[in-house]
């Protein structure tokens, strides 16, 4: 069976990063996780419960549906996210999109397991073949 996709548009964090041999130094002596954590404590506390929020469902989605679902994360400000936007009419975050073809914006996890059960459904082989008589 084909995995189903789901595309996830929603604002993600940003942090830059530093050149390689930078990088190493960084690492090394500990600097590069408390810039992290600096660059973390500047975004809104709502961003943060939001994130924290949805990197929970997609936990739980990864435990639920293991193989049966491909979860593709999109960057609302990346040049992908706003084609999403605009191709799919998306106004508020975080936008779930089934197989290219259903959206689900919201927080209902029944709603987007129901989505997700449907094209799982649809996708699986049909087990009962009909029998039709041969003509001779």
């Amino acid at each position: 069976m084909k995995p189903i996709l789901l595309e996830i548009v929603t604002e993600v964090f940003t942090f830059f990063g530093h050149c390689r041999r930078c990088k190493i130094l960084f690492d090394e002596t500990g600097l590069e996780q408390k810039l992290h954590q600096k660059e973390m404590e500047e975004y809104p506390q709502d961003l943060k419960e939001e994130s924290t929020k949805l990197s929970g469902w997609i936990r739980e989605l990864n435990r639920l549906y293991k193989h049966r679902l491909l979860i593709k994360l999109i960057d609302v400000q990346s040049p992908l996210g706003i084609y999403k936007s605009l191709r799919y009419r998306i106004r508020t975050y975080p936008t779930f999109i089934v197989e290219g073809k259903e959206t689900y914006a919201g927080w209902d996890k029944s709603q987007l397991e129901s989505l997700l059960d449907k094209y799982i459904k649809n996708s699986l082989p049909s087990t009962h073949r009909s029998l039709q008589p041969s003509v001779s």
